[in-house]
């Protein structure tokens, strides 16, 4: 398993971000193909409300054309700093809609922490890229230093769908860190049928695929989990968290709370997920 294409979001209407450059780090750490995807949200609403042809469309996409031309010039200056291959994309419409189309020809989404005050008016794109692309998405938190993460990696681990998958998708980037723990909390998930269970480690597992983890209890209980990581992470000083995203139905997340939105909105540190 290796990570040979990362995509990253490029915002048109905000200033560039260091989730830009944390993505060119990783993608030269992993010797991988770097895209950069500009989403163009204010133009398509305008062609939807009132036809690609009117003054209004034909204004906006006139004024978007020169931020464009800039972007893409610093992206390829980016590309050519870090010495590695990408490509320059742009796209018209929501963002985590185009990032979930697009992500499905990568093998990491790399997107920046949404904040809502800002960014598309009622649109988490950080956690709605997450969901649905189905793709390993790794969300920068605001300000976070450029430069390349996954030296000290914590693993959020409770044994359920949703956490394998994330610590699949990362063992990429698991296999060059430093130290990774994994704080186990409780299981979710239920078999009725069981009577017995085969021996499941997923240090073992992890071991296989020539990484060395440490475990390490994570002793919380909802809505307190998000909380516990963040603080383990913290005392860890990770550099990466990896976790499974809604491990259970939405409507149960939105009556108890939501581990994976708590996350989303607090964390300081890089997280991967996947759903």
């Amino acid at each position: 398993m290796a990570l040979r294409d990362i995509l990253v979001h490029v915002k048109l209407y905000e200033e560039w971000s260091n989730h830009i450059e944390v993505a060119a780090a990783l993608a030269k750490d992993h010797n991988a193909r770097l895209t950069g995807l500009c989403t163009q949200r204010d133009l398509a609403l305008l062609k939807h409300m009132l036809g690609a042809d009117s003054a209004a469309a034909r204004e906006r996409e006139a004024k978007d054309k020169a931020t464009l031309a800039a972007l893409e010039q610093k992206f390829r200056a980016l590309l050519a700093r870090h010495g590695i291959i990408g490509e320059w994309q742009t796209g018209e419409g929501n963002a985590s809609e185009l990032l979930t189309l697009a992500g499905r020809f990568h093998d990491l989404i790399v997107v920046e922490q949404t904040d809502l005050r800002r960014d598309e008016a009622g649109w988490d794109t950080a956690e709605r890229t997450v969901l649905g692309s189905g793709k390993p998405t790794l969300v920068v938190p605001h300000g976070y230093p450029a430069g390349p993460v996954g030296q000290r990696v914590c693993v959020a681990w409770n044994g359920n769908r949703e956490a394998a998958l994330a610590v699949q998708a990362a063992l990429p980037i698991l296999a060059k860190a430093s130290r990774v723990t994994v704080l186990e909390g409780e299981g979710r998930e239920t078999f009725p049928s069981l009577t017995k269970v085969p021996p499941l480690d997923v240090i073992a597992y992890l071991a296989r695929h020539s990484v060395t983890a440490a475990r390490q209890p994570l002793a919380a209980a909802e809505p307190n989990v998000g909380t516990a990581i963040l603080a383990q992470a913290a005392a860890l000083k990770a550099d990466l968290i990896v976790m499974g995203a809604y491990g259970r139905s939405r409507l149960h997340e939105w009556m108890v709370g939501s581990t994976t939105g708590f996350i989303l909105q607090h964390t300081t540190v890089p997280t991967l997920m996947v759903h």
